[in-house]
């Protein structure tokens, strides 16, 4: 039995647990923990990628993009502590917009690496997530679409995590312990 996979079987499992039992708690924190990521590749973006090329308006897009990425998320974390029942709809549709923004900000800077040579399939991953995640911040805040799915949503995590941690326990390897040892030699000299 793998420990790992039954942790991470029931971690799902109670994953799938909170998004039934309170799905705008969930909602609140999922829009917090974007918000935090959304500083994270702020920083990133300004700190790694502002001076992969040399050209004035792939820096200025750039810089735009990293400096939106932080005020938007730094936003996304605060707002929702002090407003939770309005803002965290207000924000979910503020990062919604922003990923968007994001994505097409991408793509422009994409083509530029793309002319000088530079892998573009992360960023191509990451044009992709955005526009995901923006869709999903706009149906989430429905509040019948929103409850519903991700009702659904916790439903499948519960399943999976369940049935991850029934299929690992099926599956482990019985040592059997014997209750004596007798070697052949034992054996022959009987």
């Amino acid at each position: 039995m793998d420990k790992n996979k039954v942790f991470i079987g029931f971690m799902t499992a109670v994953l799938g647990l909170f998004l039934l039992i309170s799905p705008d708690t969930f909602i609140s924190f999922f829009v917090i923990i974007l918000g935090i990521a959304a500083v994270i590749d702020g920083i990133f973006v300004l700190a790694a990628t502002r001076d992969l090329i040399v050209d004035p308006q792939y820096k200025l897009i750039v810089t735009v993009r990293g400096s939106l990425s932080i005020l938007i998320g730094v936003f996304a974390v605060v707002l929702p502590k002090l407003v939770a029942a309005i803002a965290w709809s207000a924000m979910a549709y503020t990062l919604a917009v922003y990923l968007i923004i994001s994505a097409g900000l991408q793509i422009y800077t994409i083509t530029k690496l793309h002319r000088n040579g530079i892998m573009i399939k992360q960023s191509m991953i990451e044009v992709v997530t955005s526009l995901i995640l923006a869709l999903i911040l706009i149906i989430i805040p429905s509040n019948v679409a929103g409850q519903f799915i991700i009702r659904l949503f916790g439903i499948a995590l519960l399943i999976i995590g369940a049935g991850l941690v029934v299929l690992q326990w099926r599956n482990r390897i019985t040592v059997i312990q014997p209750d004596s040892v007798q070697t052949v030699e034992e054996e022959d000299a009987e």
